[in-house]
């Protein structure tokens, strides 16, 4: 038993079936963890091949989650929660409709912060850890992902707060805000595309260069790895050097209105309605 599989013997992965919540689910077996996998078809984790339990769970259906959190299975909850499960809707906000804008923030927000209490509150050896998989557009938010932008800055206020309440040590519960930048996962195909807006190509390309020129999603689980077994409550960015080191210290030191300049110029934003 290694002494990772020995803090965190069991883990449940939202998300679990594809992108980088297969790769951390893949990090947590290569340790020797035992993995409950959610995602709304279990068909899907079943076709992964990966020896882990998989879990049919609709986030976006809020009842539910507290359904599901009632259920038997859960009376004693494993020792890692890694909510992880996204996506996202790309248009311009008068083409996204309230239910989808509430559909996301159910989803991603609300039910990601139901099951990290419900793993908190926990009575048990050992105590429960929470990665939240928030993302680094919370401090650079991605144009025309509004709700996703959203509901990612809100998940990552929630865990900076529950760190005051957890701040962690040994064998004691922490909070992981987890911050990636792009990664090479496909996500962008998953994306709800607002394809009759031609005004919004030039960003959507950008998107996509960058999301193909991303870090190699299986470089998350060596950092995601270190930061669980320092035991502490912090926040991790990950991704590219660019993305997850140098912008986030340079946007410090410059005023707001370079880095804004600077962020604009990235997704091409200027050319938006001159096609």
């Amino acid at each position: 038993m290694s002494r990772f599989s020995q803090r965190f013997p069991t883990a449940f992965v939202t998300g679990g079936s594809s992108g980088l919540g297969r790769v951390l689910v893949e990090g947590l077996l290569s340790e020797g963890v035992e993995v409950w996998a959610g995602s709304r078809s279990v068909e899907r984790v079943k076709q992964t091949g990966l020896p882990v339990h998989p879990v049919a769970l609709d986030l976006s259906d809020r009842q539910g989650v507290e359904d599901f959190l009632r259920a038997p299975t859960w009376s004693r909850c494993p020792a890692l929660l890694i909510n992880n499960a996204g996506f996202g809707q790309f248009g311009t906000i008068g083409s996204i409709e309230p239910d989808e804008l509430s559909k996301q923030v159910i989803a991603m927000q609300e039910s990601a912060m139901i099951l990290s209490r419900h793993f908190l509150i926990q009575p048990g050896e050992p105590a429960p850890a929470v990665v939240n998989v928030s993302s680094l557009a919370v401090e650079f938010p991605i144009p025309y992902l509004h709700a996703y932008n959203s509901v990612k800055g809100g998940l990552s206020g929630f865990s900076r707060s529950l760190a005051m309440e957890f701040p962690g040590g040994k064998d004691r519960s922490f909070v992981v805000d987890l911050r990636p930048g792009d990664f090479r996962t496909g996500f962008n195909d998953a994306v709800d595309l607002d394809s009759k807006n031609s005004d919004l190509d030039p960003v959507w390309d950008a998107l996509e260069h960058h999301l193909k020129n991303g870090a190699v999603p299986e470089s998350i689980w060596p950092p995601v790895r270190r930061a669980l077994l320092r035991e502490r409550s912090r926040t991790v960015r990950v991704g590219t050097f660019f993305q997850a080191k140098l912008a986030p210290v340079l946007s410090r030191f410059f005023p707001e209105t370079w880095v804004d300049k600077v962020h604009r110029s990235y997704y091409d934003l200027g050319k938006v309605g001159r096609g």
